[in-house]
């Protein structure tokens, strides 16, 4: 298994995510049809507006869009807190943190890892003052 913490977190102008409830056994969730605004992202998770409140404990699967290189990552993770968003664009906010990162059964691919590292590395605080 790959390491996944990191408290490094930066903002990809213009990201946004999809989500959806983890699929069960016998039933298929379709990825939600508005793209929510990241407000972070880091190795361990993602900070997002919704227009609901997602529930805490929920596994959910993302989708982040990133249109500055037309990339999207697929990832999975657990929604571990949300709240009232005091701004008036969106009612919510959520934070998830990510699946662990490797090649068994519910962890995120190693690549959906290198990418983050990528933009990391481009759009981190602390790039900019190096």
């Amino acid at each position: 298994m790959l390491q996944k913490r990191s408290c490094i977190r930066f903002n990809v102008p213009g990201a946004t995510l999809c989500y959806r409830k983890k699929p069960g056994l016998l039933r298929k969730n379709a990825y939600s049809e508005d793209l929510f605004p990241v407000l972070n992202l880091s190795r361990g998770g993602a900070k997002f507006l919704s227009d609901q409140r997602p529930r805490v404990g929920m596994e959910i699967d993302i989708r982040v869009h990133i249109p500055e290189i037309d990339q999207i990552l697929e990832l999975s993770g657990v929604v571990r807190w949300a709240g009232r968003n005091h701004e008036a664009s969106y009612p919510y906010q959520a934070g998830i943190s990510f699946a662990p990162y490797g090649n068994r059964k519910n962890e995120n691919p190693p690549e959906a890892l290198d990418a983050i590292k990528r933009l990391e590395s481009a759009y981190s605080p602390e790039t900019e003052v190096a």
